[in-house]
């Protein structure tokens, strides 16, 4: 299957996954063994399935809280890779300042040989409560800034130099030096998560991919916009292909079974953000679409990101999405495996047959 970012006439799908956000458990121990299992292995059965019902890709996210059993996305994508084919696979994302570039782009070398080609690598900054696990001590807003940029730094060159040396401020290779599996495609291909304009511009100036989920449509196209604008300066040729957005999605035959899968959804991402903060001892992040709430309406709060509704609602609101945002792009996640197979069966042929016609 061509890379996520090829073929820009088409709309793209993509499926991204986080393990034990959905388990059908009403009251897991999330501490036993026997439970983060389950969760591993059904990421594995999902990443099959979603390969046979016709997915563009899959994607694992990365976090590290006791509700969900992903915090090394590169072995789960390892596992998947020998039990399919076809389907692209990817992080969604690493978080590039928990490692060292070197060995992220070790690993990325490793997962596309391993998947014949298939692997794509989201890369993103994290917050400061998940790279303090690493560096053992508390960052400021400055230093988590100057790693970020430079591990993207040394990681760009990592992938796409046979030898090299680097001299930062936290990272020095100081004989010339090659990574020990490089991959199949070239170039790999990258994508950045990010939201603000700063990010749109470094990933343009690189030729690499946008992933996004914070902001509303109208800021997705800003930031479509000035990442076209930036790339064409610096002699890309960009395009929606390369412009992903997400969305969680609750769906339904009715809307009434809709809502119902709506609040599952809710009630698993409150959970996780309930593990997540720790008691208040670690800060939500304030830029992640995932986390932030949407505002108003009656019940408990639901990601500001989600969508509800039955298949021709569905439809309507990510065509509505592409349209207004520039993106041929797609990321999703459903919270049960009926509602995955649901969409893959009403929604998935409607969004891959209305992208015939010709992209920006």
């Amino acid at each position: 299957m061509p890379a996520i970012s090829h073929d820009p006439g088409r709309i793209k799908v993509v499926h991204t996954y986080g393990p034990g956000l959905h388990s059908t458990d009403s009251n897991p121990d999330f501490g036993d063994p026997r439970w983060q299992q389950r969760q591993v292995l059904d990421f594995v059965d999902f990443a099959v399935e979603a390969e046979r019902l016709g997915f563009d890709g899959v994607t694992v996210t990365e976090h590290h809280a006791r509700s969900m059993t992903c915090p090394s996305p590169h072995l789960l994508l390892a596992a998947a890779a020998v039990r399919t084919s076809r389907i692209r696979l990817g992080t969604a994302v690493t978080v590039l300042p928990l490692y060292s570039p070197i060995r992220v782009a070790e690993e990325a070398g490793t997962l596309d040989l391993l998947s014949g080609g298939r692997f794509e690598l989201g890369i993103g900054r994290g917050v400061p409560g998940e790279v303090e696990l690493t560096v053992g001590r508390v960052l400021s807003e400055g230093e988590l800034s100057r790693r970020w940029l430079e591990g993207l730094e040394l990681l760009r060159i990592a992938l796409t130099r046979p030898e090299f040396t680097f001299e930062g401020e936290f990272m020095k290779v100081v004989r010339p030096t090659t990574i020990a599996t490089r991959p199949l495609q070239d170039p790999l291909p990258v994508w950045l998560g990010g939201a603000s304009l700063e990010t749109m511009a470094l990933a343009a100036r690189n030729g690499w991919n946008i992933m996004r989920n914070f902001g509303e449509l109208r800021q997705h196209r800003e930031a479509f916009e000035h990442y076209l604008t930036v790339g064409a300066e610096h002699g890309r040729a960009l395009s929606g292909a390369n412009f992903l957005v997400g969305r969680f999605v609750a769906i339904g035959k009715t809307e009434a079974q809709s809502e119902q899968n709506l609040a599952r959804l809710t009630r698993e991402f409150r959970r996780f953000l309930s593990q997540y903060a720790d008691g208040g001892r670690r800060p939500l992040p304030t830029r992640d679409g995932e986390v932030l709430l949407a505002q108003g309406g009656s019940g408990p709060a639901r990601p500001a990101i989600a969508v509800a509704g039955t298949p021709s609602q569905i439809i309507e609101s990510l065509e509505q999405t592409l349209d207004e945002t520039g993106a041929r792009r797609l990321l999703v996640e459903t919270f049960s495996r009926e509602e995955m197979q649901l969409f893959a069966a009403e929604v998935l042929p409607a969004l891959h047959a209305r992208g015939q016609g010709p992209a920006r």
